[in-house]
């Protein structure tokens, strides 16, 4: 036999001695399922329900379209229960009730609860979530004790990210995150409170971060009337990065201690325009004495931050919701430690002209803080920051007269 029908006979035997393992149908790669509610196309019919279908049938991987051009109309919460690694694309307008009796007391609008991996985005960047918001400020107006319910309410989970949309006239704070989430981003959104009255859109905090780690906020740009961004107790390992904020209350660490101990640590702010805001940055943290516990804040920094016509640029508040008779005799204890301001620059407004910052520290408390590069000057006169009970290393020059 010659050697090349040998080596061809060892061949044959070989591929027939080899037997034929079929592929598990684990391994298969299936498509996404794909489902598109159908919207009732009236403002009376509540469109919730067809979506919570879709998110039965599809929410398991799946994907859940809201297609462009179309209106939802969303009467009652809208829970994402049963969804598991689901995306939930937003090309047209969810747009909710404005009924103020429905929506009194209720914690959210969108409620999202201890998902493991979800996507609300649009893909095309015209996806709109209305919260409808104005019945709300203007009974809010007239009864403070309204309670109006978050729009998103994330709490719990991981792997959740929220991006490319537009969320406009939330009744009260746009995204809050807490119940220890981990892992979450908000990428591209553009968040706007505004009201038609003369009554302002109160408390539409732009996101409150509280109990949860591993937090990202980036290339995003919030018009609203209270904190840009919240960092509450809990709030852990959190980044924000390119972000602009108009009308806020600045990008603030608190309150805390109003009747508990609480502690933020390890937050990073990078690249953030501040425009017309009564502050750009700062902490605010209530004094010792009667139920108020311990603020513990240790290791945030604001780096890169553009001040426009902001009152102060930056601020510390060790008597926070107290008068100064009561901090007089029940001074600030917070502890701060690892607190940088760095690379301020702009202009602030004529509000406390020419005072560009305010850091009062409590006298009990710990004020670990380093200003640098500091770099805003005041719309008249030339520009100071008050300080008290700051360390001698500060970083800036102080004068005296800190307060808040």
């Amino acid at each position: 036999m010659s050697l090349s029908k040998a080596i061809l006979l060892l061949l044959i035997g070989a591929t027939h001695a080899i037997p034929h393992i079929p592929r598990s149908p684990d391994s298969t790669i299936q498509a996404r399922a794909v489902c598109t509610p159908t919207a009732g196309g009236s403002s009376s019919i509540d469109d919730v329900p067809a979506i919570k279908s879709a998110i039965t049938s599809c929410g398991n991987g799946g994907t859940i379209v809201i297609p462009s051009g179309s209106t939802y109309y969303l009467n009652s919460v809208l829970d994402f229960a049963g969804c598991k690694g689901c995306d939930f694309q937003v090309e047209g307008l969810l747009k909710f009730a404005s009924n103020t009796a429905y929506w009194g007391g209720k914690t959210a609008m969108i409620s999202v609860s201890k998902i493991a991996g979800l996507k609300i985005r649009s893909l095309t960047g015209q996806g709109v979530i209305d919260g409808n918001g104005q019945n709300a400020y203007d009974l809010f107006a007239a009864d403070s004790s309204y309670d109006r319910p978050t729009l998103l309410y994330i709490t719990g989970g991981s792997n959740i990210e929220v991006s490319n949309l537009r969320q406009k006239n939330p009744p009260n704070v746009f995204i809050s995150v807490k119940g220890g989430t981990n892992g979450a981003l908000f990428d591209g959104l553009t968040l706007s409170a505004t009201s038609k009255s003369s009554n302002p859109a109160k408390n539409t905090d732009g996101f409150d971060i509280g109990e949860s780690t591993y937090v990202t906020v980036s290339n995003t740009k919030i018009t609203n009337d209270d904190d840009c961004v919240a960092f509450k107790p809990g709030a852990n390992y959190v980044t924000v990065r390119d972000i602009t904020c108009t009308g806020s209350h600045g990008l603030s660490v608190g309150s805390l201690g109003k009747s508990s101990s609480d502690t933020v640590k390890n937050i990073w702010v990078e690249g953030a325009t501040m425009i017309s805001s009564t502050k750009a940055a700062g902490i605010k943290t209530y004094p010792s004495g009667g139920s108020h516990g311990l603020s513990t804040v240790t290791n945030v920094t604001w780096t890169g931050v553009t001040v426009q016509d902001c009152d102060y640029a930056i601020q510390i508040q060790s008597c926070y919701g107290e008068d100064a008779d009561y901090c007089d005799d029940n001074p600030g204890n917070a502890v701060l430690t690892g607190i940088t301001f760095d690379g301020f620059t702009g202009t602030t407004s004529s509000h406390y002209a020419p005072v560009t910052g305010n850091l009062n520290c409590g006298s009990k408390g710990t004020c670990g803080v380093t200003v640098s590069n500091y770099k805003v000057t005041a719309s008249s006169g030339t520009g100071k920051v008050l300080c008290a009970n700051t360390p001698t290393n500060l970083g800036v020059a102080c004068s005296s007269g800190a307060s808040g």
